[in-house]
């Protein structure tokens, strides 16, 4: 009984979403096409000078933000092939980054802005070998030597 019941569910379904007889739907009727008409100028009103209210003036607080490894231009140009990691950080600080897949790498990053108009960005990367400075990149240090 059960799988005659199914097989007659099934047989109208299948036979019902095949058809192609869906009621069309019917046309909408079209909208009259119409304007706003146009309005008259009006006169500009003002106030006297003496009337308009005085706001004082605003100045936008900028602060001044500094992000990462403050570096000085003197100590990073006595850094020198062959100094262990710990004369390196004597010398300019711990590092921004020591990233634990690369432990022979330190990154010194700074992303500053002063007042809110004038961008900084530098970085130092300093290669090591068996814990002694092996190369020196300064290619992002181009802007520090404005700084100091």
């Amino acid at each position: 009984m059960m799988k005659r019941l199914t097989f007659i569910l099934l047989a109208c379904l299948i036979l019902t979403g095949c058809t192609n007889s869906l009621p069309k739907a019917p046309d909408l009727p079209k909208l009259p096409k119409f304007s706003m008409p146009d309005l008259p100028k009006m006169p500009k009103l003002s106030l006297p000078s003496w009337a308009k209210p005085k706001l004082p003036s605003i100045d936008v607080y900028k602060p001044t933000i500094m992000q990462g490894i403050i570096l000085d231009i003197k100590e990073v140009n006595q850094l020198q092939i062959g100094m262990s990691k710990e004369a390196v950080m004597n010398l300019i600080g711990s590092p921004s980054i020591i990233d634990p897949f690369h432990q022979y790498q330190w990154d010194y990053i700074n992303h500053s802005t002063i007042d809110g108009e004038i961008e900084i960005r530098y970085r130092l990367r300093l290669i090591f070998t068996d814990n002694l400075l092996s190369e020196i990149d300064k290619s992002g240090l181009k802007e520090i030597s404005n700084i100091n």
